[in-house]
């Protein structure tokens, strides 16, 4: 086997394992990620990784049609990236990122394999035929995991605070605080939060009350501490089931609040967004003891 084959099986190798562990991991509640994930995406890696190393046995044999396969996951992974870009609105960047690494180490893979045969076709008709199916249906699983209650749609408007904005404005109905819709109670009690996370809340909303900002600056400052303290709060997280679920309701709106404070354009919209963060901070003892 020539080095860069030996290269090849590597990379596979290893994001194949990576991709399953990590993927399975975070599935089970077992690993927690500081940022929003869609569940169907988190199921497509594991799968994805279990055929990563499937192939990268393949490779290590030598089989020949171990290149139409890495073509095949190179496409899978292509248009899944191009999904998430241009379909899925506030999908993570952590998301995509890793995504393209994938997409970039698939097109490594494929060039270190192909080497010496760029001018041969490696794919018949029929296996055109097959990355066609496979093409469409990664698209309409994605599609259809698109409204997984693990990440809220967003409106259209592309503006951070032009949302946030209007989640704070008494004019628009049902847009404030719509996730209370979703929360629930444990049977009319409040749920028990482990005591980091409510150690975590508490400081945040000390924060708040004990700064004063009054320019975008340190708005965005402001923005900073608090995504500092909620990444403290999902890392240290020891919640599980339905209280660990009610939990990420509360939390992802809060995300997208300290996320469009961090991206403030506007002083106006500053001192909204606080206001809207701040009363969100002590809704969490409504729903959490």
């Amino acid at each position: 086997m020539k080095l860069r084959d030996v290269i090849a099986v590597t990379l596979v190798f290893l994001l194949g394992s990576i991709s399953l562990l990590m993927g399975t991991l975070v599935l089970l509640g077992i690993q927690e990620v500081a940022h929003t994930t869609l569940k169907g995406l988190l199921v497509y890696n594991v799968v994805l990784g279990a055929l990563s190393l499937l192939v990268a046995t393949l490779l290590w044999k030598g089989l020949k049609s171990s290149p139409k396969f890495v073509l095949l996951i190179l496409l899978s992974h292509g248009s899944i990236l191009t999904f998430l870009i241009f379909f899925v609105p506030d999908v993570a960047v952590e998301s995509i990122h890793a995504m393209e690494v994938r997409v970039i180490i698939w097109v490594l893979v494929f060039l270190l394999i192909q080497w010496s045969s760029f001018k041969k076709p490696s794919l018949s008709a029929r296996g055109w035929r097959s990355m066609v199916v496979l093409l469409s249906l990664t698209t309409i699983f994605l599609h259809s995991c698109k409204n997984n209650p693990n990440k809220q749609n967003s409106d259209s408007q592309s503006n951070p605070d032009q949302i946030q904005v209007e989640e704070a404005s008494p004019n628009v109905p049902g847009s404030h605080d719509a996730w209370t819709d979703e929360i629930q109670l444990d049977q009319g009690s409040k749920w028990q939060a482990n005591v980091e996370t409510t150690i975590g809340v508490s400081k945040m909303r000390s924060i708040i009350d004990h700064t004063a900002p009054r320019s975008i600056s340190e708005y965005q400052q402001l923005g900073n501490e608090l995504n500092d303290l909620k990444n403290t709060i999902v890392k240290e997280c020891t919640m599980t089931g339905p209280s660990h679920d009610n939990l990420h309701i509360w939390l992802y709106p809060l995300i997208k609040k300290i996320e469009a404070l961090q991206n403030l354009t506007h002083e106006k919209s500053g001192r909204q967004l606080t206001q809207n963060i701040e009363q969100h901070l002590k809704m969490y003892n409504d729903f959490f003891k």
